[in-house]
Formats: structure tokens, sequence, C-alpha cells
């Protein structure tokens, strides 16, 4: 893995005193201190005090950000594993607003990053650093002074040309406290009488916090169910009672276009790949990204036999795949 980052690009010592030398943004970090202190109060209505009905609300709102975040944010805008359709990317820019982590452009733009420079000084979640470091700390930091320099290898040209992501980006903190706080909010007191204090606490404070950790737990999953090189499968600790880990994120970090990646630790599986199979059925995406047994051989066979540079390797293949979603989207699907 750290093989294939070398060969995209190694970061001079320069570029790496430059990016090192990032300050922690503390009104984000007090933000998430008092989200969170306020959280465990919002857990704790959410358990004993919440009626039903909140609680079934509280869990809608929950799986709607995270296909905005999965489905949306990282298979569609991130990886672009797949083509959609206008109404469908309408309800996942609106699901990601509801998600409350930010402007879709950033996040993307962020992820991108992460894997263009993925185990490098320049990896804003740099996985070296452990866990904490690449599901929180990595967060916090400010953008470098250098941040020309710093993004002018990330290509954004596909998410600049979707007018939906730029007026999300462009309003999006009127959209979120309007969409993504005061009306998620004001539905359980208007339509079941939900107190005032629960709805705000538990819709409006514990549900950001786990869409929040859904959002980070994306840049930081591999840390968790992916395995380390040279691991044996399956692995030999207590927690495989827990835990199925694999090595399919660690492909993921190598194929990241293959639409059947799911985000942790699976593969053509999963709640977000059983959406995105309903959403193609339902005529909505298209164009779906993957690698087939076949060309992975063939891709392997061609390094081994012809010699050829991995990233040529593999952007062929990408290319052959992309080729065979489009046939794929041709054919009459009765």
């Amino acid at each position: 893995m750290t093989e294939i980052n070398e060969q995209n690009g190694s970061v001079s010592n320069s570029d790496n005193e430059k990016t090192n030398q990032l300050s922690k943004n503390w009104l984000i970090i007090l933000f998430y201190i008092y989200l969170h202190i306020f959280g465990i109060g919002g857990f704790y209505f959410l358990f004993t005090k919440a009626k039903w009905m909140t609680v079934l609300y509280f869990a809608s709102l929950v799986i709607f950000s995270y296909i905005g975040l999965t489905v949306g944010a990282h298979r569609l805008y991130a990886h672009q594993t797949f083509t959609a359709s206008t109404s469908l990317r309408f309800f996942l820019v609106t699901a990601h607003i509801l998600a409350g982590v930010g402007p879709l452009y950033d996040w993307v733009l962020w992820h991108r990053v992460h894997h263009k420079y993925h185990n490098t000084d320049k990896d804003p979640y740099d996985h070296r650093k452990g866990f904490i470091y690449a599901h929180v700390l990595g967060n916090f930091l400010s953008v470098p002074s250098d941040q020309q320099t710093y993004l002018k290898n990330i290509d954004m040209r596909d998410v600049d040309s979707d007018r939906l992501v730029w007026l999300q980006k462009r309003f999006y903190w009127i959209l979120f406290i309007v969409l993504g706080f005061l009306l998620p909010v004001r539905v359980p007191v208007m339509y079941w009488g939900e107190s005032f204090v629960n709805s705000v606490l538990v819709i409006g404070v514990a549900r950001l916090i786990i869409t929040t950790h859904i959002a980070w737990l994306v840049n930081s999953a591999l840390l968790v169910w992916g395995m380390k090189k040279g691991a044996r499968y399956p692995i030999n600790d207590n927690s495989v009672f827990f835990l199925m880990k694999s090595y399919w994120l660690n492909y993921h970090y190598i194929l990241p276009w293959d639409w059947k990646s799911e985000e942790f630790g699976s593969y053509e599986k999963g709640f977000s790949t059983f959406m995105i199979k309903m959403m193609y059925e339902m005529g909505l995406i298209k164009n779906m990204k993957t690698a087939t047994t076949e060309d992975l051989r063939e891709t392997l066979e061609e390094m081994a036999t012809s010699q050829i540079p991995i990233n040529e390797a593999f952007n062929k293949l990408k290319k052959k795949s992309e080729e065979n979603a489009c046939r794929e989207s041709l054919l009459y699907h009765p």
C-alpha cells in the first residue's frame, strides 16, 4: 500500500515541514466538546424520556444521513463509482445536509486528499499516527498556509460542475440551520407533542454526534476493519468476535472507484451497497464501475509479463471498468 502511494508522488522534505505546520482549530474543538457533553444528556433522554415516535424519527434521520454520507458523499462524489440522476443527487445532497458535517464539497475534497497522500505527511487523517489521530484529531487541524500548493494535484472539476453541490456549498450554513437543525427539532414538538428540551437534545444533539462519527469513521475505518500487511485471515485475536476484519478496505485504497466496496470492511454487501442496488433497479443510477476477477487477473498478469508501472496498470483497469459499465448501461433490461 505504501509503495503505491510513493509512486503517486513522494513528498519532499520542504513540503513535509510546511504540512507539519498545522495548528489546531480551537473553535471547532470547543464546538465538538460541548456537542459531546450535551450529547450525553441527549442519549440519556433518548432511552429514558423520549416518546417512541421520537425514537423512530431519530433513527430515520440517522439512516437518511448515513445514506447521504456513504452513498452520496463517499461513493458518488468522492470516488465516482457510478453516475446518478438529478433527482437522486438532490436527495443525496439534502441527506448530507442532515448529517451536519459541513459542505459536501469540502468533505469530498479532503477525502480525496486523504486517498491521494495516504500514509504520507500530507494525509490529513494520517493512519500512521493511530486511530485517535485519524478519527478525531485530524478533523481539528487548520488548513496549511500553502493551501494552493497542498491541493494542486486534487482534481475537483467533476464536483465543481455539479450545480447542486455548488448551491449546497454556497448556502450551506443557512440550509443546515433550517433543514438540518430547526425543522428536524420542530417536527416532534409540533406533531406528537414531544417536549422542546427532549427534541433539542435527542434530535438536535445526539443525532449529530452519531452522524459526525459516521463521517469521521469513513476516513479511519481502515484502522478498525482493515488488516495489516502480512496478517493472516481470519485474524488470530479476540477481536474476531466483534469485528469482521478483512483486506477489502485495503483493496479500497488501491481501487477506490469500485462501487461494491463497503465503507466498513465488507464487499458487495452491507446497507449502502443494498441501497445502491435498489437505486439501480429503480433506474436512478447507472455506469456502476467495478473490477471483475478476470480483469484483475489479466491486469496482474500484464504487470508481471510486461513490467508496466503499477499506476499505469490500474489506470488501464479503471478505463476497462468504465467501458464495461457503459456497455452494461446500453443493454436492455426488461
